[in-house]
């Protein structure tokens, strides 16, 4: 660790609230994010070309943009800082989203080719055919979009900044105030544990699906 840094150990206990919902953020997009990016590569693998393109979609558009728009739809109705993490869970699903369909896709649609006949013949459907086929075939591909997608939510640093209270901002968020208030030893702290976090997701969930397609 590089001199004048404080110890993680040494952080305040605000950073490690955030950390915790950082992670606990990143963890639940994470998993709408690919489960929705599943269900659009095996239909466009069977050659629904209309959910390439919703998959697509998120592109155009990005997180502040999609922060404003739904925080001047909740301010009527609710405190935001209310709401604040299930928008920003949301909101960081639906763009990292492309990027999961794109890792998955490619897989999706050899699968489709190699064993889709298969599978109809024998009837395979629902959650038999998720269990027996789908999951034990992509499972490379499914580790690598989650630590993608992990990353990218842990990272992110723009609707939870419009929604957000003392009590419910993440680890980029409170880096940021870190910054603002001039304690700059402790926001690159908070930065390296932002780092750390970011690339230990990232790596559990690629080598879990490595591991997992070599078993």
């Amino acid at each position: 660790m590089a001199a004048g840094l404080p110890g993680l150990g040494s952080l305040p206990g605000t950073v490690w609230a955030a950390a915790g919902r950082s992670v606990s953020v990143a963890l639940a997009s994470t998993l709408v994010s690919v489960a929705g990016a599943l269900v659009l590569a095996l239909a466009a693998a069977r050659g629904a070309r209309a959910f390439e393109l919703a998959a697509t979609l998120p592109l155009a558009a990005s997180s502040l943009v999609l922060g404003t728009g739904l925080f001047l739809a909740v301010y009527p109705f609710v405190s935001p800082a209310s709401v604040a993490l299930p928008v920003t869970v949301l909101v960081n699903a639906a763009l990292s989203l492309p990027f999961a369909f794109r890792v998955i896709l490619p897989e999706a649609r050899r699968m489709q080719a190699d064993h889709g006949r298969l599978a109809e013949a024998l009837g395979l459907r629902g959650m038999a055919r998720l269990r027996w086929l789908v999951l034990p075939r992509l499972r490379r591909p499914l580790g690598f979009a989650l630590g993608i997608c992990a990353a990218l939510s842990m990272g992110d640093l723009g609707v939870i900044a419009l929604f957000a209270g003392e009590r419910e901002a993440t680890l980029p968020l409170l880096v940021q105030r870190l910054v603002g208030a001039y304690q700059m030893q402790a926001a690159a702290s908070a930065s390296l544990l932002l780092v750390a976090l970011s690339f230990g997701l990232f790596w559990l969930f690629d080598w879990g699906g490595r591991r997992g397609a070599e078993a």
